[in-house]
């Protein structure tokens, strides 16, 4: 594979950006349950997008041989959200959503309202302790073992280093390579188990927030 880009992310880099979300989080968020109906599966994954999209104050993606395989979201608090800029009207997707057959929308509101719950119990009192969360991060399958997180990471690192932030916070959970965040120096602070009542049976998973602290990072690399 030739030289890694990195470059800021365009809007013709959606599609790929709602690609990198199905394979990161497909297992987890159960979006297999959706693999026929295309359209709606699309849909739903321009609604995720606009979730990691809306907050982020910083962006990139990687590109290699003229395709994007990688990118990475990020934010800190007071700064300006310019990649809203790259959002579309989301009524269509909604409007998609609400037209779906009433298992799909079940299992929709079903995960989305278990995330947001379990979510809240873990940052609970706890998130102006920090100056910034990093959103999303992800590589393509067929780009992953060449360095191209380490390098997406490196770049998030400079955008946070530039703001003075101290520490950071993420959301994953036991369906992602955790061991990417734990090998870059984040640590684990919470877990949570999310318990889904799909109309296709239960599924559960194990929600964590992982803490990033630059002022220990720095310590321990002197």
């Amino acid at each position: 594979m030739s030289d890694i880009i990195v470059r800021d992310i365009e809007e013709n880099d959606l599609p790929v950006l709602k690609a990198l979300i199905a394979e990161a989080f497909g297992e987890g968020w159960n979006l297999g349950r959706f693999a026929e109906n295309k359209g709606f599966l699309s849909s739903l994954l321009s609604i995720y997008l606009s979730m990691f999209l809306e907050p982020s104050t910083f962006g990139k993606v990687a590109e290699a041989e003229g395709e994007v395989v990688g990118a990475v979201l990020c934010s800190v608090g007071g700064e300006a959200t310019t990649l809203r800029r790259l959002l579309k009207d989301i009524m269509p997707n909604t409007l998609a959503l609400l037209a779906a057959p009433e298992a799909e929308r079940f299992d929709i509101v079903e995960h989305i309202s278990v995330s947001f719950q379990t979510i809240g119990k873990l940052l609970e009192g706890n998130v102006d302790a920090y100056d910034g969360s990093l959103e999303f991060i992800a590589v393509s399958a067929q780009a992953r073992g060449l360095g191209i997180g380490k390098t997406l990471w490196s770049e998030a690192c400079g955008y946070f280093n530039s703001k003075n932030t101290e520490s950071i916070y993420l959301i994953t959970d036991s369906a992602c390579n955790i061991g990417f965040y734990e090998h870059s120096g984040f640590s684990r602070v919470g877990a949570e188990r999310a318990v889904y009542n799909y109309t296709t049976g239960q599924r559960q998973s194990e929600v964590y927030v992982y803490e990033y602290r630059f002022d220990t990072q720095i310590a321990m690399k002197q």
